[in-house]
């Protein structure tokens, strides 16, 4: 747990924007980090799950924590009152650290068979307590309108909560589908546009950044966000061509997901060092090309050519 806990900020890159105070943050120590940690331990304990299925926990958890709770998928621009953006990201961006986490935790330490007696208990127990508590801090801020987006949506924000919950839940049946299902679960071609969709925006954005930075002429920024277009979309093509031709023997923990997780936590580590904690866009910009561009690369490459199981 302690390792858990340890990495969901850096995961997350929380990390970056708090420092080391967010580990003094108790509100988001419980919710969503030991949540987190605690649904997914009692779900693996139960049935062992390939990455597939606890990506799809991953990503429900995102538009149930933030859709809802703290409203990060919203916006006072988009007609919706959805960032379509972040609606995108953020099951991916969940659904990643998910599977990451839970890999980097079996590597450390194997996970113990089915829990039972006092500890299963207050795991359960902590579970319900914790949820419970998250519920009432989100009806007491909606109910007192402290979320900005009910200034900025009007009635839409109310639209939008429902929007989140119901891609949430489908999310969570799609998953517990996956679980009846007699045949090992498969990623469908949908994960394989939207896995190109999220590299490819986080690649524009990246390369964008680069020219600005250079003061580079625009049509050469276009030029290279071309290039990575069809590279990426070739890529992506020959991983689905050959997605049958992957072995159905699990892998229990991927080199490469592992490698992923150390270069988040290195290139945040790295980046605190240097400039110290910081919301801003440079920040972002470093982020981006240290801790997320290569760690998602990887990922993404371990994820659709391989089978892993949690």
């Amino acid at each position: 747990m302690a390792a858990a806990l340890f990495l969901l900020p850096f995961l997350g890159n929380a990390i970056l924007v708090r420092g080391p105070g967010v580990f003094l943050d108790l509100r988001y120590m419980l919710f969503p980090c030991l949540w987190f940690y605690l649904v997914g331990e009692q779900l693996l304990e139960r049935q062992r799950m390939n990455d597939g299925q606890v990506f799809l926990l991953g990503g429900a958890f995102a538009f149930w924590y933030e859709g809802l709770f703290t409203k990060g998928m919203q916006d006072g621009i988009a007609w919706s009152g959805l960032d379509w953006l972040a609606v995108i990201s953020g099951p991916f961006e969940w659904g990643m650290i998910a599977v990451m986490l839970f890999h980097c935790l079996a590597a450390v330490s194997p996970r113990c068979e089915a829990g039972s007696g006092l500890g299963g208990l207050l795991r359960s127990a902590a579970i319900v307590i914790i949820a419970a508590g998250a519920g009432a801090v989100y009806v007491v801020k909606t109910w007192y309108g402290h979320y900005q987006v009910e200034y900025l949506l009007g009635p839409m924000w109310v639209i939008a909560d429902i929007a989140t919950a119901a891609m949430g839940f489908g999310l969570w049946r799609l998953w517990r589908r996956s679980l009846a299902s007699e045949s090992a679960y498969r990623n469908p071609a949908g994960v394989w546009i939207l896995a190109g969709l999220g590299l490819g925006l986080l690649g524009y954005g990246l390369l964008a950044g680069v020219g600005a930075g250079l003061n580079a002429p625009s049509a050469l920024v276009y030029m290279a966000q071309a290039i990575w277009s069809v590279g990426l979309g070739i890529g992506l093509w020959n991983s689905w061509r050959g997605r049958q031709a992957c072995s159905d023997e699990p892998v229990p923990r991927s080199r490469l997901v592992l490698a992923a997780v150390g270069l988040r936590v290195t290139g945040a580590l790295l980046l605190l060092f240097l400039y110290g904690p910081s919301g801003d866009e440079s920040m972002a910009f470093w982020s981006t090309l240290i801790c997320d561009f290569p760690a998602k690369l990887l990922f993404y490459y371990a994820f659709l050519t391989s089978r892993l199981e949690v």
